[in-house]
Parts: structure tokens; C-alpha cells; sequence
């Protein structure tokens, strides 16, 4: 498969994904990235490149230690409000969230 072609298709089920991901729960670039067989920095790439946020929930998407990560849509801390919105709880004041509310697993 070419490149264009690869990316297109990893785009697809990236999207796919993330629509797999309940309110009120979060996963991890690093659980994206086993599914989708590349690096968590190119599942990160993937997930910033969705030209639908919020639609498909590109927010519930955090680092493996919980902590929030980019948002394209506002930032940091617009992202802590959509997933607050949605029941997501945070353990500090360092915009972690708490482990009971990521899935490590999607599939």
C-alpha cells in the first residue's frame, strides 16, 4: 500500500476508534497506537489530524500517565472541560486523570 494510501486508511480507523471511546471514560495514545501498529507519537499525529473534534472525540484521547496532552480545539484546558462535561474525574491539579477513567484497552 502507498503512503498516501496507508495514511488515508490509518485516518479512517483512527477515526473509527475514537468513536469506540464512551463519555466519561479516556484512552491512551499508547492504546490507540498497539491497534493501529505504529509509534503513540504517530497515533498522536493521527488523532490531531481529525478535521471533526468533538464529533468524533479526539479530546478523550491522554498520554499513558494521564495527563491531558495537546488539544486543538482550545487547548489544555478546554480539553479538562469537555471531559469534566462528560464525568471525567482528575486526581490533581496537574490535569491528570484518574486511572479508574482510562481504558487501557479499546478492543
Amino acid at each position: 500500500m502507498d503512503t498516501p494510501k496507508k495514511l488515508h486508511y490509518l485516518l479512517k480507523l483512527t477515526k473509527q476508534l475514537l468513536l469506540l471511546i464512551p463519555p466519561g471514560k479516556v484512552t491512551t495514545y499508547k492504546a490507540l497506537a498497539e491497534i493501529l501498529g505504529v509509534h503513540p507519537r504517530v497515533a498522536g499525529m493521527l488523532v490531531k489530524m481529525n478535521d471533526e473534534p468533538i464529533v468524533v472525540p479526539c479530546h478523550r484521547v491522554v498520554r499513558s500517565n494521564g495527563e491531558l496532552g495537546g488539544y486543538s480545539l482550545g487547548g489544555a484546558y478546554f480539553k479538562r472541560r469537555l471531559l469534566e462535561l462528560e464525568g471525567v474525574k482528575f486526581c490533581d491539579t496537574t490535569n491528570r486523570v484518574c486511572e479508574e477513567f482510562i481504558l487501557k484497552r479499546l478492543l
